[in-house]
């Protein structure tokens, strides 16, 4: 077994951590171990860090006497380049063989979906992307019988929402729900032909990836065998965002008995959607790392109880302590919410910090329900908070160009540009010599090579649009002329239905809103600060200097009122499905803060605000 000694840490320390600093004894020990473990981690740990250095130890050794590898699994390609960039190319043999360092995604595609497309196809996968799945099926629909059409349309199931089932690979409205229909019914049988007709066409959604990986694994299980052969440590960050289909899978694939496993994250902050099912079920005998590096001892106090699982948690001693506050409104003042946060912002001075993030975040956006973000903020959009640029028209892309927010420096408004051009491209069907669809890169290389003069034009063109996108100029018709025109007439295609459909396209406008409305600016004593405002989804895993947990309406619940106890600092086990969900969404959007933690409630909650005052919450009503 891998030994990890005090010289080991001490290098690490000096990689890692800023001068001074060293690995306390909680992150030593997670560092030393070299079994299977599970590490729960607070918030604002570092926990990452703790994993950088154990990776940058191993990778000292490497290659291991076994021959075998390292596998790291994460679950964004953002934390892939993180890790990659703070090892600075001490670790580069991490990402060669034997080891894999990437995605739970990439893993399943790469070991799993892939081969078992090449088994079933004997060709390659064309794309593995939801979003261009979702328009490859709409594309296609038209080919699907019209009773089997209707049949779906009358059930409200969508032909892209349907799945391959991940124990026998039937047709399924979820990827783990039962069959469709009667497997022996006409409509059944022109469903799954459809279904499998785009499969064979190599686009798959994420999903499929799994089924096919399932399949694999039951035709030959001996794969699983194989794998756990190859590697000899497995660790996986951030395991709380592992749903439970992700988790079956590992669980199959790596044998404990051969293999290290360890699994990172904090399991308070699973917040995955009604349709997903967290897959960390946490050891006993875990460890544990309990304090924060983010928050005060304040937040930290307030915040401890308020969760699933109770744990240990001590703030940083080094971030001056302000009580958390609780800003309780009616209805005729919850308009007033935000000014009253931003006031506090400024009378403790964190307007004067550096580096300032002032957030209010909400779990539900949805302006239907009865209390959503909305009420706080009209002109609050969520739509401006979807970081998907995928639009069925170019002037949607326009519009999320044109905006006043930080997203719209330039070189967004490039990579939206370049967005509505890779769209027409998919649209017209221009594909690689490979047969996958251009990316940004592949597209700027390939007119860089075969279109030398073109290419330099191109990118004119691109700078001028940004540049007249900056100045607030209306360039849609431009650029539908530079399309079907200079663009369609350089490659050889002549426009086709879906293109003009797509440039002509203006329906989605009454939903797409500037996105400046996301930012509050409030004003006081000559200090003018923006607020950002969006759902806790959204900022998961981000560190801000204040925040503001917003009270909204959830299945038929107010969610601040509903862990008002836990605010107390009591804790019970919930026995109700919507206060556990209240409970996780809370603890992940109360811990984003450094300095202050504001909580935004209704009135109704008047009972229990002396409770709340005595434990250590500020109350101010507006």
């Amino acid at each position: 077994m891998f030994i990890v000694n005090d010289e080991d840490i001490k290098n690490a320390e000096r990689l890692l951590l800023p001068e001074g600093e060293i690995f306390d004894k909680e992150r030593r020990e997670v560092i030393y171990c070299m079994e299977s473990k599970d590490v729960q981690a607070c918030p604002g740990s570092g926990k990452t860090t703790t994993l950088l250095a154990k990776l940058a130890i191993i990778s000292r050794q490497l290659p291991l006497k076994s021959s075998k590898g390292i596998c790291v699994l994460t679950h964004t390609n953002v934390a892939v380049d993180e890790i990659r960039n703070k090892l600075e190319g001490k670790a580069d043999i991490l990402f060669q063989y034997p080891n894999h360092f990437g995605t739970i995604q990439s893993f399943v595609n790469k070991f799993l979906a892939i081969p078992a497309y090449i088994d079933r196809y004997g060709k390659r996968i064309a794309r593995i992307d939801d979003e261009i799945y979702y328009e490859f099926v709409q594309r296609r629909s038209g080919k699907l019988d019209y009773g089997a059409k209707n049949w779906l349309d009358r059930k409200r199931i969508s032909l892209a929402d349907l799945r391959f089932s991940l124990s026998d690979f039937c047709i399924t409205k979820k990827i783990d729900g039962p069959i469709l229909m009667n497997p022996t019914a006409p409509s059944y049988q022109k469903i799954k032909k459809f279904k499998e007709g785009i499969l064979e066409e190599g686009v798959l959604c994420y999903e499929d990836a799994y089924s096919l990986a399932f399949e694999y694994l039951r035709k030959y299980p001996q794969l699983a065998k194989a794998i756990s052969e190859r590697f000899a440590y497995v660790f996986v960050d951030e395991m709380q965002d592992t749903d439970y289909i992700q988790n079956d899978l590992l669980e199959r694939i790596f044998d404990q008995k051969k293999v290290v496993i360890q699994r990172i994250g904090d399991s308070n902050q699973s917040i995955f959607d009604s349709s997903s099912k967290s897959g960390w079920k946490i050891t006993e005998n875990y460890l544990s790392i309990s304090t924060s590096k983010r928050f005060s001892t304040n937040i930290a106090d307030r915040v401890k109880t308020i969760c699933l699982s109770p744990q240990n948690l001590t703030g940083n001693a080094k971030i001056v302590n302000i009580r958390p506050k609780i800003i309780v409104f009616d209805d005729s003042s919850i308009s007033k919410v935000l000014p009253k946060f931003g006031d506090l912002i400024i009378e403790s001075n964190l307007h004067l910090l550096t580096k300032t993030i002032f957030k209010a975040v909400g779990w539900v956006g949805d302006p239907s329900k009865p209390r959503s973000i909305c009420d706080y903020y009209e002109p609050y959009s969520k739509f401006g908070l979807n970081k998907r640029h995928d639009f069925d028209g170019l002037s949607s892309y326009l519009k999320m160009a044109n905006t006043g927010t930080k997203e719209s420096s330039l070189k967004s408004k490039s990579e939206l540009l370049l967005g509505a051009l890779l769209k027409s491209l998919r649209l017209l069907g221009v594909k690689r010599p490979n047969g996958l669809p251009y990316t940004e890169s592949s597209f700027s290389e390939y007119l860089k090579t075969q279109h030398k003069g073109f290419y330099e034009e191109f990118r004119l063109q691109m700078i001028q649009w940004c540049l007249k996108l900056y100045q607030g100029e209306d360039i849609l018709q431009s650029i539908k002329n530079y399309i079907t025109v200079d663009l369609c007439s350089q490659l050889g295609f002549i426009p086709n239905k879906e293109l003009l459909s797509f440039l002509n396209n203006n329906s989605d406008s009454e939903i797409l809103v500037d996105l400046q409305s996301n930012s509050f600016t409030h004003e006081k004593n000559n200090s003018r600060i923006s607020i950002d405002i969006s759902t806790v989804h959204s900022v998961k895993g981000e560190t801000h200097t204040a925040t503001l947990y917003l009270e909204t309406y959830y299945n038929k619940k107010f969610d601040v009122q509903s862990i008002l106890e836990y605010m107390k600092g009591k804790h019970v086990t919930p026995r109700l499905e919507t206060t556990k969900k209240s409970l996780k969404m809370a603890y992940v959007g109360m811990t984003r803060p450094t300095h202050l933690l504001c909580v935004a409630t209704h009135k109704d909650s008047k009972s229990h605000l002396e409770d709340l005052h005595n434990v250590g919450w500020d109350i101010y009503e507006v």
